[in-house]
């Protein structure tokens, strides 16, 4: 097999997006087939991933054994920039032959070799008033542009997959699924101890119901903040709504009407500080329930780390989140406020029986997707390529 390369740049970003959680996740499955097939003596293949020159200490706190890099020769700034701009040089020419995959929607400059590209989600297309405007614009470009140079395509859910293919004209054979997964050796239910230090680190006191996402207007937060206000008081003046997520785009709304709400007398709150990968287990393991609906979703990977954490979750009904949960979360349509609070009220209405069935139920479900069997994907593809 030719030596595969991955652009790594969402991988070196300093915040993760949910590309980058899954960027990592698929290079850290790639690790574990590639140990598993050392242990039998089993022929693997060379895996590089390219990053900036000014990246290398962020791609070594990754700890991957038997994941390489390969050192573009420009920092991270520049080299993003270029990308932006279609203007990074053929990366065959400085790294060789090989098959390269491009992991967030948008491939770059070849001469000579193939390459796969991973599409998250259709929100550009499909659902642009919930998007940042210029990105959008670049993506609806970019991205036919590079399709036209790759075979192959992967997606992240059977609903993208499904969007990609009408929206784009392709074959459905030349489009695999490698979903998303909540890894179970970092995402299970906290201890309270655990618990305990984290709400304190983040100045996060009593019970709260959670919503984790980016703040922006697809995550349908306004929604959601509306259907807390609607709980009766009895719940609200114990129950905090936390938002946790960095702030994404086109917030305003947001922002003035959660202050307006908090100025009537709701537990609106957010952490003192951005919650690092290390703690999110523990905020998640000590929310009462995970709130999250979304307008649409590629996937949907914070309703997965609830589930895997035993925490009761209720989504939107939409696009790819049913793929998510299955039967073990509750769907709403997301434009049914009065739905979504009755939903939240009902969990916590029967929150004992509800949290010792999904302590079973929620780490079963999640343990259906695995970072090892999409990684697998990716290389069933790259094998094809490399007919």
């Amino acid at each position: 097999m030719k030596k595969i390369y991955i652009d790594g740049l969402g991988l070196v970003e300093g915040h993760f997006s949910g590309v980058g959680q899954y960027i990592l996740g698929i290079v850290r499955g790639l690790d574990e087939i590639i140990d598993e097939a050392k242990y039998h003596g089993d022929c693997v293949p060379d895996i590089y991933v390219i990053i900036p020159h000014d990246t290398v200490e962020r791609f070594k706190s990754f700890k991957f054994k038997h994941i390489g890099y390969k050192k573009f020769p420009l920092s991270f700034r520049i080299m993003s920039s270029l990308w932006y701009r279609g203007k990074v040089p053929p990366l065959d020419l400085l790294y060789g032959r090989g098959i390269y995959i491009f992991p967030r929607f948008v491939g770059m400059n070849l001469l000579f070799s193939k390459s796969t590209l991973v599409i998250i989600d259709l929100s550009y297309e499909l659902h642009s008033q919930y998007s940042d405007d210029r990105n959008a614009r670049f993506l609806s470009k970019q991205v036919r542009r590079s399709l036209k140079r790759t075979r192959k395509v992967i997606v992240i859910s059977k609903s993208v997959k499904r969007e990609v293919v009408k929206f784009y004209g392709l074959n459905s054979s030349d489009v695999s699924v490698a979903t998303p997964a909540a890894d179970p050796k970092l995402f299970y239910r906290r201890s309270q101890e655990e618990i305990k230090r984290a709400k304190l680190k983040y100045g996060i006191s009593g019970d709260y119901i959670l919503a984790l996402s980016n703040l922006e207007p697809r995550k349908n937060l306004i929604t959601l903040v509306d259907a807390y206000c609607r709980l009766p008081k009895s719940v609200t003046k114990d129950t905090a709504l936390l938002l946790v997520g960095v702030n994404g785009w086109k917030t305003e709304g947001l922002f003035s009407h959660i202050i307006d709400k908090v100025q009537e007398g709701y537990k609106i709150i957010r952490p003192s500080q951005y919650v690092s990968d290390e703690d999110k287990q523990a905020i998640i393991s000590g929310a009462k329930m995970l709130v999250y609906p979304s307008h649409y979703e590629g996937f949907g990977i914070p309703p997965l780390e609830a589930l895997a954490c035993g925490v009761p979750v209720i989504t939107a009904d939409n696009s790819s989140l049913p793929e998510v949960v299955g039967k073990v979360g509750v769907m709403v349509p997301s434009t049914d406020i009065d739905l979504l609070s009755n939903s939240i009220k009902s969990y916590l209405d029967d929150y004992d029986a509800l949290a010792r069935r999904m302590a079973i139920e929620g780490p079963q479900r999640a343990a259906m997707f695995s970072w090892a069997k999409s990684a697998q994907v990716f290389l069933d593809v790259v094998k094809e390529l490399d007919r």
